[in-house]
């Protein structure tokens, strides 16, 4: 299997690109902030506390990020104010896949994606080899578990596969959007770098 880490499963000339045509108006894109986010964010203290396990954060994960953040790092007072932030906002880390979480829709509405008419498509999917079957099902659930993959009844089907990852043992789920790029309409706006600086000034 290592033999097969960080190799392409498909050549650049191959990629298949997204449309180039009129974008409806209703795709567009608005900023809509409602209220103020920061207005409930707890106060990080210059005087930190004494660590005390707080929610997600416990013991066990206060010596795994001292382990990553050694002394030769932080300063023993910037890791105390580190724990502190850690524990004020214990709820936005998630250390397992479990704990993930999705974006609130007041702030992210789903995505509605642009595109052309089209008749829906159905792939056959390669067979998972029964080596890994049991492998893939655990992503899987596991994925289904964390919220990032929904139960659905839908016109469509694409195919999927799995490849590598660069430590040469684990797996990771990739989803052919070939299909969804040929009737996909591009979005071509990028943040123009003078704004960005002028509203720096």
């Amino acid at each position: 299997m290592k033999s097969f880490v960080g190799k392409k499963y498909k050549p650049v000339h191959l990629k298949v690109k997204l449309l180039l045509t009129d974008l409806p108006g209703e795709f567009r894109i608005i900023r809509d902030i409602k209220g103020d986010p920061l207005e409930a964010l707890p106060v990080l203290s210059p005087n930190p506390p004494d660590f005390i396990p707080t929610g997600r954060y416990t013991q066990e994960r206060k010596e795994a990020f001292e382990k990553v953040h050694g002394s030769d790092f932080l300063l023993p007072d910037e890791m105390k104010i580190g724990h502190h932030m850690m524990c004020l906002h214990n709820e936005a880390f998630a250390w397992e896949d479990s704990e993930r979480g999705t974006f609130k829709e007041e702030y992210f509405p789903p995505v509605e994606m642009p595109v052309v008419p089209h008749t829906p498509w159905v792939e056959r999917n390669i067979k998972i080899p029964p080596g890994i079957f049991e492998e893939v099902c655990k992503i899987i659930k596991t994925k289904i578990d964390a919220g990032v993959y929904e139960r659905s009844n839908s016109s469509y089907r694409s195919q999927w596969f799995t490849v590598i990852k660069k430590d040469g043992k684990k797996l990771r789920l990739v989803h052919s959007l070939e299909p969804l790029n040929k009737v996909t309409i591009a979005h071509s706006g990028f943040i123009n770098q003078y704004y960005v600086q002028m509203k720096s000034l």
